[in-house]
């Protein structure tokens, strides 16, 4: 593996399965785990749902941003970051320098279904767009597949796929690196 990586990045959108593979991975590495999510909500006091219901969702970008700024100071990371961070490009260029960041990809039918059968989708994945879920999904898909693309060094596609293969796969494929 190549010594300048210092951390794992996974991105992908909501229901990827982000969370589940970098714990796995992290846990496999001896690399400390972080889900950006969980984090913000405890820096921050509040569910995600609560907090963007109070704040609205640019104070939660912001704070997602200052996250994503301190990823190049971490050390054996591995980062779960929330579906829409891609979107924080200026800071996601600094990332995809430092670390080794994976897609986590999925099609939206695959999406929907595991986001149903969750039972914190609602407070943790509160609705961004106001749109209905399928179309929220497919809107959103559309506009970040070309940032997922371009902000990763690997896409993995989750579907039908074991979690620990994929943590597996990722392992692999860094020592390509």
């Amino acid at each position: 593996m190549n010594n300048k990586i210092k951390n794992i990045v996974l991105t992908g959108f909501r229901a990827t399965g982000k969370s589940l593979i970098g714990r796995l991975l992290a846990q496999k590495l001896r690399y400390t785990f972080i889900d950006a999510d969980i984090l913000l909500c405890e820096r921050l006091g509040a569910p995600i749902a609560d907090i963007v219901a109070q704040h609205g969702w640019p104070f939660f970008r912001q704070a997602e941003r200052q996250l994503l700024m301190e990823v190049p100071e971490m050390v054996q990371t591995v980062l779960a970051t929330g579906g829409g961070a891609i979107e924080h490009q200026e800071e996601w260029l600094r990332i995809r320098n430092c670390c080794y960041v994976v897609w986590l990809d999925a099609d939206a039918a695959t999406i929907r279904q595991r986001m149903c059968n969750d039972p914190n989708t609602s407070g943790q994945r509160p609705a961004l767009t106001g749109s209905s879920a399928h179309d929220e999904i497919e809107e959103l898909l559309l506009r970040r597949a070309p940032l997922y693309s371009a902000g990763s060094h690997l896409r993995l596609d989750t579907v039908g796929k074991e979690p620990a293969a994929l943590g597996e796969s990722i392992i692999e494929q860094m020592r390509t690196v």
